[in-house]
């Protein structure tokens, strides 16, 4: 039962954080004059961002893909789970270290002013996902050490 709990405990949490990061501003940036870009819109974007050239946002945007697999394969109690949400959790972090993104699609580059709590939100979720499966399959495993 303490097992179920935290399964549905994680997944809750980290996808109700990852929708209301949607609705935040990710990043302000300096294209054009300084401006915040909401979540939703890199959302959206990051699918297509390769077409104009934004083969990193591409990567990084993988984390999302790689966090929805990793709640089926949870879900499924297959241990690969914690592997897709770790490497959603590093490429997730690993966009705090940019200075510049892809500005638009002619690939003109945006200089990143800030990040915002939308980033932050996604982050956090993705955190959440990781040490939820994490905790998971520790309790898993020393459930089964006692029969």
């Amino acid at each position: 039962m303490k097992l179920k709990i935290i399964k549905i405990f994680t997944i809750l949490i980290s996808t109700s954080l990852f929708f209301l990061s949607l609705s935040k501003n990710a990043v302000t940036i300096d294209y054009h004059g300084i401006k915040s870009v909401p979540s939703l819109d890199y959302f959206f974007m990051g699918s297509i961002a390769i077409l104009g050239g934004g083969v990193l946002e591409e990567v990084i945007w993988l984390a999302n893909p790689l966090c929805l697999i990793s709640i089926f394969l949870l879900l499924m109690d297959k241990k690969s789970s914690f592997k897709l949400s770790l490497s959603a959790l590093i490429l997730s972090i690993s966009f705090s270290f940019w200075k510049e993104l892809l500005g638009a699609e002619s690939g003109s580059p945006a200089k990143i002013i800030s990040l915002q709590l939308g980033y932050y939100l996604w982050v956090i979720s993705i955190l959440i996902l990781t040490i939820g499966t994490f905790a998971y399959f520790k309790f898993e495993e020393k459930e089964f050490d006692y029969l």
